[in-house]
Formats: structure tokens, C-alpha cells, sequence
């Protein structure tokens, strides 16, 4: 009799966690919701795997926003010194405290200084901004980030 609600309280306890893994993955275009079963990111293009089995291919200029995975995407305009005007690009959504979000944008780039003779392969930049209301509030960098980042609840290590 033990062993039977040992099993049962095993497989009730499984099931619960396996339940908490579940996130909702959907994607926003045109005006559109489509929720989906999987996302799959291509070079281009998303494929938005639909619960019939059906893909749906939405290219990234014309995502709104994205889930997947318990991430959240926006796009939103890029504030950087490399960047045009009206630039969009989707951010992944961080954390929001009194209506300012925290947004994180992964920008890949090259380090060289060819007079110095210096050259490094192209790695990842994490570029952090606030937003209000949709709109660009603060770049977070070096000088501002010791104030910043505590206000959202995250601890900075110098």
C-alpha cells in the first residue's frame, strides 16, 4: 500500500513540474496573434508550426513581437551609435518596474583598429535600454548601470 502512494505521489509530483515547463509560444504580425505549437528561427524567417501541423513562414521585418521559450521579444527602435534612423529590431523583454521596461539587444560586431594592427573575431554586445510607453526612455552603460540596474531588483558586480 506504501509503495502504491509513494508511486502515485511520484508521478502527481512529475506531472506538476512538467506542467510548469509549458509556455505559451505565439507570434505577432501584421496585426495578427498566431499561436503555435513551436517556433523555429531561421536566417530570414520564422516557421510558425501551427497545432494542425501547418507552417506558416513570417519573415523578421514583419514580426511585431514573438514567445518562445518563456522569452518575450519587442521591436522596438535601436538606440545606438552605429544605428540609422528609424531602426527597429526585435529586444528581448527583461524585467519592468513603475512602468519602465528593461530591454536587452544582442548586437554582433568585429573589434579592430587597423593602424594598431589589432583584430578580433566578431563576438556578441549586449546593449541594455529602458523604455516608457513604447518609446526610448535611457541607455543603460558604464556610468549609469551601478544606479540603474538595482532599481529593476538586479545586482551589479563590478
Amino acid at each position: 500500500m506504501k509503495s502504491i502512494l509513494v508511486t502515485l505521489l511520484l508521478l502527481v509530483s512529475f506531472l506538476v513540474v512538467k506542467a510548469g515547463d509549458e509556455s505559451i509560444s505565439y507570434v505577432k504580425a501584421g496585426g495578427k496573434t498566431y499561436f503555435c505549437q513551436q517556433l523555429r528561427q531561421g536566417l530570414f524567417r520564422a516557421g510558425v508550426v501551427m497545432e494542425d501541423g501547418n507552417v506558416l513562414r513570417i519573415p523578421f521585418g514583419k514580426i511585431e513581437a514573438y514567445s518562445c521559450k518563456g522569452h518575450l521579444y519587442e521591436r522596438l527602435p535601436v538606440m545606438c551609435e552605429n544605428a540609422k534612423p528609424g531602426c527597429t529590431a526585435l529586444m528581448e523583454y527583461v524585467t519592468s518596474r513603475n512602468g519602465l521596461r528593461l530591454y536587452k539587444y544582442c548586437q554582433y560586431g568585429e573589434c579592430c583598429d587597423p593602424a594598431a594592427n589589432n583584430f578580433s573575431k566578431a563576438h556578441a554586445r549586449y546593449l541594455y535600454s529602458i523604455f516608457k510607453d513604447g518609446k526610448f526612455y535611457l541607455k543603460v552603460d558604464k556610468q549609469n548601470a551601478a544606479s540603474v540596474l538595482p532599481f529593476f531588483g538586479i545586482e551589479v558586480i563590478e
